[in-house]
C-alpha cells in the first residue's frame, strides 16, 4: 500500500441540506427577513470510487467499475448562519458562513493533529422572483445567483494538509420553480455551477471540474404545529478538472505516487476529487414553536442512485442537522 494521504479532498465542501432549502423560488417581502442558526454533524467512512486496482496494489484503471471503498474517518461538524432579507418584494439577498471543526483519521496518522477548525466558505447570493404565476400554472419561477468565497481561511497544499474550504471562488446560477399544494409545496430547482482555478499556491494549482445540478424538494403540514420535509439533491460534474504540472511532479516527488499516465487522473477523481458525482436524500421535520419561531431536525445521506444520477469518486456520508429559525 502506497504511504500517501488520501483526503478525499472535496469532503472539505460537503453540500449539506438544511431547512433554507426547501424555501427556495420563493422570495422575502421588502423589510422582511429569514435566519437560520444551524449546527450539523457529518460523518464517512466509505465512498464511491471508480478506480481500479490490481492484487499488486497497482492502479490498472481510473474509469473501472464503480464500487463502495472502505476510507479512513472523517467528521466535519458545523455551527453556522443562513439568511435572506427582503430588498424587494422581488429581490432577495442571500448569505451564509459557517464554523467548521473537521477530524480525519489521515492527518492523525501522518500530521498528528485532528484536522482544521474555523470559518470556511462565505456565501453570498440574489433571488429574483421572475413571474409569481408561470404561464396560469400555478408555478412560482426565480433565478438565483450564489458566489461562494473562499477568503476566511488559509488553504494548504491538498496533497499534505486538509483545508477548511477547496480554495476557488465557484458562481452558481440556478432557475427555481415553487408551488403551493394545499397543506403542502413543492420546490425544483436547477442550474450550472462554474467552478474557477485555485492559485493560491500558484505554481501548484488546480480546476475543479464545473457541474450541473438540480434538487426537488417539498413539505406537508401534518398538523399546525408539525411539518414533514423531503428532497434530493443531485450534481455531475461535467468532466473539465485540471490540475497544474507542478502539481502532478509534486505528487510523484513528495507524495508517493508513481510517475505514469495514470497519476493525473487518480490525482484528479480520487487524491483532490475535482469531478465527483452526487445524489443525496434528506428526510426531516419543522416544528413551529410560534408563527415567527421554528425548529428543524434534518438527516442527509449520500445515496448509492443509478447510472447518471448516482454517487460517484464522492463520499458515502451520513448528516444530522437541528436548525433554529426566525422569521421577521
Amino acid at each position: 500500500m502506497k504511504k500517501r494521504i488520501l483526503f478525499g479532498f472535496m469532503l472539505a465542501v460537503v453540500c449539506i441540506f438544511t431547512s433554507h432549502e426547501v424555501l427556495a423560488a420563493w422570495t422575502q417581502a421588502k423589510g422582511h427577513s429569514y435566519n437560520s442558526l444551524g449546527i450539523s454533524h457529518y460523518k464517512t467512512i466509505k465512498k464511491f470510487s471508480t478506480l481500479e486496482r490490481d492484487v499488486n496494489d497497482e492502479l490498472v484503471t481510473t474509469h473501472g467499475k464503480r464500487f463502495r471503498n472502505e476510507e479512513e474517518e472523517f467528521t466535519s461538524t458545523k455551527l453556522g448562519y443562513y439568511g435572506e432579507y427582503g430588498i424587494t418584494d422581488t429581490l432577495t439577498a442571500i448569505a451564509s458562513f459557517w464554523w467548521d471543526t473537521q477530524k480525519s483519521n489521515d492527518t492523525m496518522r501522518y500530521a498528528k493533529e485532528d484536522g482544521p477548525s474555523g470559518i470556511g466558505d462565505i456565501t453570498l447570493g440574489l433571488r429574483y422572483n421572475l413571474s409569481p404565476d408561470l404561464f396560469g400554472t400555478g408555478f412560482l419561477m426565480s433565478i438565483q445567483g450564489e458566489v461562494k468565497i473562499p477568503e476566511a481561511y488559509k488553504y494548504d497544499n491538498p496533497l499534505f494538509n486538509l483545508s477548511l474550504g477547496d480554495g476557488q471562488y465557484d458562481t452558481k446560477v440556478a432557475l427555481q420553480f415553487g408551488r403551493g399544494l394545499g397543506a403542502g409545496y413543492m420546490v425544483f430547482n436547477a442550474g450550472y455551477k462554474y467552478r474557477f482555478e485555485n492559485d493560491q499556491l500558484d505554481p501548484v494549482t488546480f480546476k475543479p471540474s464545473d457541474q450541473v445540478f438540480a434538487s426537488l424538494s417539498g413539505g406537508y403540514a401534518v398538523t399546525p404545529w408539525l411539518s414533514v420535509i423531503a428532497g434530493l439533491d443531485w450534481f455531475k460534474s461535467v468532466g473539465n478538472a485540471e490540475i497544474s504540472d507542478r502539481l502532478y511532479l509534486e505528487a510523484v516527488k513528495g507524495g508517493g505516487f508513481t510517475q505514469n499516465n495514470k497519476t493525473r487522473g487518480e490525482l484528479i477523481l480520487d487524491t483532490l476529487g475535482l469531478e465527483p458525482d452526487d445524489l443525496q436524500g434528506t428526510i426531516g421535520l419543522q416544528f413551529n414553536i410560534t408563527p415567527q419561531w421554528q425548529t428543524v431536525l434534518m438527516y442527509s445521506r449520500d445515496l448509492s442512485g443509478v447510472g447518471d444520477f448516482s454517487t460517484k469518486n464522492y463520499a458515502l456520508g451520513e448528516t444530522v442537522a437541528l436548525n433554529l429559525v426566525y422569521v421577521h
